[in-house]
């Protein structure tokens, strides 16, 4: 919700070798207020001819305790501009937002959030913002189990698999460099992830699946463990903006 400026720099370092990125932004960002500013002046949506995710996550100023008060206050100004909207509980660099993923804490702010979602629908007369979570590649697969039970307790639109990891496999045990983790790396873990979600819940559930995705191959791979759609991040840094396009038509 609040302006904050990131992390000190620098905050990412490229491995080209490895395909691989480790960042510790810190969620660097105008505001949940500027955001919605500028992203008012775009068309609605539904009207939009490529849609818009935001993400939204803890501030760091924030204490675990005022989370779900910040979520919100996040959710109010950015919901309606948005095509969906990703609750990010999952990122390494804010102190103690991976906490919320906690099933006890993950239900407060998800009822909290869908209830705000509800009563700015009734008040607005807009249609629902979808909602999706984003977890991160560290959780068991029982921790995995009581994310997914609320979720479909509240009925949530999808989940995101995942964000960035803080194991250091391979090379990157000698890597002293604190941040998530992404790119090749995290493919195997995160496609495993997805390829359990899909299963357990039988494919009923959205799947966004991230990481390790730097050509047509890996994506497929993503899709046919079970995401519906799937995200970018360091192959498009070291692919190329020309990525998305030729993935989109290998696959097809």
């Amino acid at each position: 919700k609040s302006a904050q400026p990131g992390n000190p720099k620098p905050r990412l370092f490229r491995y080209p070798d490895q395909d691989a990125i480790i960042n510790r932004m810190g969620f660097n960002n105008e505001g949940a207020e500027s955001v919605a500013r500028r992203l008012a002046r775009a068309p609605p949506p539904g009207r939009r001819f490529t849609p818009i995710g935001v993400n939204i996550g803890k501030s760091k100023v924030a204490s675990l305790d005022q989370a779900i008060e910040d979520y919100v206050g996040s959710f109010r100004h950015l919901a309606r501009h948005a095509d969906y909207l990703v609750v990010n509980v999952s990122s390494p660099n804010t102190p103690d937002l991976r906490k919320l993923q906690d099933s006890e804490r993950l239900s407060e702010l998800l009822t909290a959030l869908e209830a705000e979602n509800t009563d700015d629908v009734a008040g607005h007369g807009r249609n629902r913002c979808p909602i999706l979570v984003k977890i991160a590649p560290d959780l068991s697969f029982r921790e995995i189990d009581r994310v997914l039970e609320t979720i479909d307790s509240l009925d949530l639109d999808g989940i995101i698999s995942t964000n960035t990891t803080l194991a250091r496999p391979g090379v990157f045990a000698e890597i002293k460099e604190a941040g998530g983790l992404s790119g090749a790396p995290l493919a195997r873990k995160s496609t495993a992830i997805i390829r359990y979600i899909a299963c357990h819940t039988e494919g009923r559930l959205p799947i966004i699946g991230v990481g390790g995705i730097v050509d047509a191959i890996t994506a497929g791979e993503k899709m046919d463990a079970g995401a519906w759609l799937v995200q970018i991040y360091s192959g498009l840094i070291f692919r190329g903006p020309s990525l998305p396009r030729e993935i989109a038509a290998a696959l097809a």
